[in-house]
């Protein structure tokens, strides 16, 4: 089997938050969302979230799947699949599912439960 039938299709990107912008609110999306700015508020998704090195993100998460490379305070669950970078700085609580990884590096300050597909 190759290496490129065993990885994940890329999904379309559907939305970016982009370095500089500050939003406060609810985030719903559908598809692959990118997040590099600063926001405040919940989020939440049947699908993937990243978090860019330079996002800031005060609030909860609840999303299936995704990639936390920036700033993350609060309640986060992420139901199938997490990755944590090696420039993630996680705090709060992280509710995580049975596939994660974690780079080297990265800061974790949080009471983890792996429960996030409940």
């Amino acid at each position: 089997m190759s290496a490129q039938s065993t990885q994940r299709p890329v999904r379309p990107l559907n939305g970016v938050l982009g370095t500089g912008t500050r939003v406060t609110g609810d985030l719903v999306f559908e598809g692959r969302f990118r997040l590099d700015g600063d926001f405040t508020g919940r989020i939440y998704s049947d699908d993937l979230l990243e978090v860019g090195a330079s996002a800031r993100i005060e609030g909860d998460i609840d999303v299936a799947e995704a990639i936390i490379a920036g700033f993350v305070e609060g309640d986060v669950r992420v139901r199938e699949r997490l990755v944590i970078m090696a420039t993630a700085e996680i705090r709060g609580e992280l509710h995580t599912p049975e596939r994660v990884v974690v780079k080297r590096g990265a800061r974790i300050d949080a009471k983890v439960s792996r429960d996030g597909g409940v």
